[in-house]
């Protein structure tokens, strides 16, 4: 596996979008309150957030914070670097759909 610049890192960590990221590993979500909320792959739980300014998604529960290579490390039991090569993998297929396609196609809602 190559090295990966500082600069890829924090592109990849701040572009790559958290929550079509969490609709993209099928990760269950809704719209509540108007805020995207996922079910928190730590605690099961929905009290969660993303914020699209700082491209972190957080549960209230448990207090994890989480960006985009930590949710590919977890969801996919990938080591770091393993997570950062299928991270730049992935990304053109996320950006490659406008966000409301990607709801539509990846909707997994729970009523």
């Amino acid at each position: 596996m190559k090295r990966i610049s500082k600069t890829e890192l924090v592109r990849l960590r701040n572009e790559v979008e958290i929550s079509a990221l969490l609709r993209y590993l099928d990760i269950p979500w809704k719209k509540s309150e108007g805020y995207f909320r996922y079910l928190c792959p730590l605690c099961s739980d929905f009290h969660t957030a993303t914020n699209p300014r700082t491209n972190l998604a957080r549960c209230f529960r448990c207090g994890k914070n989480f960006n985009p290579i930590d949710l590919v490390m977890l969801l996919c039991g990938k080591p770091f670097l393993e997570a950062v090569h299928y991270l730049h993998e992935i990304e053109k297929e996320i950006s490659a759909l406008p966000i409301h396609q990607k709801a539509r196609e990846r909707d997994h809602r729970l009523a």
